[in-house]
């Protein structure tokens, strides 16, 4: 199913106006009630997914689908883990280079993808994402191979980001995730937003009114690329293990995924997409080898259910009730 780039924004809050403050507040105070770190650990990975959603979320304000965000997610853990392993630098320091040479790198790749259209521009962002995988699984000094990095060190202190604490994690990614939406969601309503939502709509009549098009788009990839980093860098030091067989092309599709089924039309979409796919495959688990076939099931009825997504669905829904309730006054 193709997803619907066509989407009007909307400036709908799902959670209300007072929803977000106590949602943000209680997502402060779970590790103080909830002690399992295996439902952190969960939490974590939708962090990390979160940020990769909402970041190709902002490419996808332009009407662009990149299948190359694993790959930029890749050079932001591998720029983590040379520095950290390799050079001895804390995490601290090398987290926002690790930003920083993604979004460089995507300066060039984004003026090359760009010239092209449609299927072309996945076909290139595609190829891109395979490139950097073979460059590093090809030299294995000093990007380890096929069999990648391991023993990335975790950020100091260690008493805070400890293997068997991960509290401090927790609230790390929480940092992260907060910032990149805010930061995603200022410039989604910006002045500079709303000439990346005419572009979607139509570049050939923003090009008619003076809009650089594609500076807009390439500034929206490099930003897009940029976020991707963080997410990587945050991935490396989690983990403590990169290869090239975890950031793979299925990684990308899955990240697209999570916008088509939590919807487009607001940043909430990407969000509660990542949130819910990441979510359900850990419910099915103890199906065992069905789990996947479960999941599946399920992506497939959301999108046939909700085509505008769940937040979409959602709005819908509280539209209906709130036009019924006027007409009954």
């Amino acid at each position: 199913m193709t997803p619907n780039w066509s989407m009007t924004p909307t400036r709908t809050r799902p959670v209300g106006a007072l929803g977000l403050p106590i949602l943000i507040a209680l997502l402060l105070g779970l590790p103080l009630v909830v002690h399992n770190q295996y439902f952190l650990h969960v939490m974590i990975v939708i962090g990390i997914n979160v940020i990769m959603a909402t970041s190709m979320w902002l490419l996808g304000i332009t009407g662009l689908i990149s299948f190359g965000q694993a790959g930029f997610m890749f050079i932001g853990a591998m720029t983590t883990a040379l520095l950290t392993k390799r050079a001895g630098w804390p995490f601290w320091f090398a987290l926002p280079l690790s930003a920083i040479v993604p979004g460089l790198v995507s300066a060039p790749v984004g003026r090359l993808s760009l010239r092209v259209k449609g299927v072309y521009f996945f076909l290139v962002t595609l190829a891109f994402g395979q490139v950097v995988a073979g460059v590093f699984a090809y030299f294995e000094v000093p990007f380890g191979g096929w069999y990648g990095i391991r023993d990335i060190p975790a950020p100091q202190p260690q008493a805070l980001f400890g293997a068997l604490n991960k509290t401090g994690f927790y609230y790390l990614i929480l940092a992260l995730v907060l910032l990149t939406c805010w930061i995603i969601h200022r410039i989604s309503r910006s002045w500079f937003g709303m000439v990346l939502w005419s572009i979607r709509e139509g570049d050939l009549l923003a090009s008619s009114v003076g809009v650089d098009v594609p500076g807009y788009k390439l500034i929206a990839f490099i930003v897009s690329a940029f976020f991707a980093g963080v997410a990587g860098s945050f991935y490396a030091a989690y983990f403590g293990y990169i290869s090239p067989l975890v950031f793979t092309f299925e990684y990308s599709v899955n990240v697209l995924v999570y916008i088509v089924v939590g919807g487009f039309a607001s940043l909430a979409g990407p969000i509660v997409g990542a949130t819910v796919l990441t979510l359900v495959p850990e419910l099915f688990r103890v199906t065992g080898k069905y789990q996947m076939m479960a999941f599946g099931l399920i992506m497939v009825a959301s999108m046939l259910l909700m085509p505008q997504g769940i937040v979409g669905a959602w709005q819908r829904m509280t539209t209906a009730r709130v036009t019924a309730s006027r007409g009954r006054t």
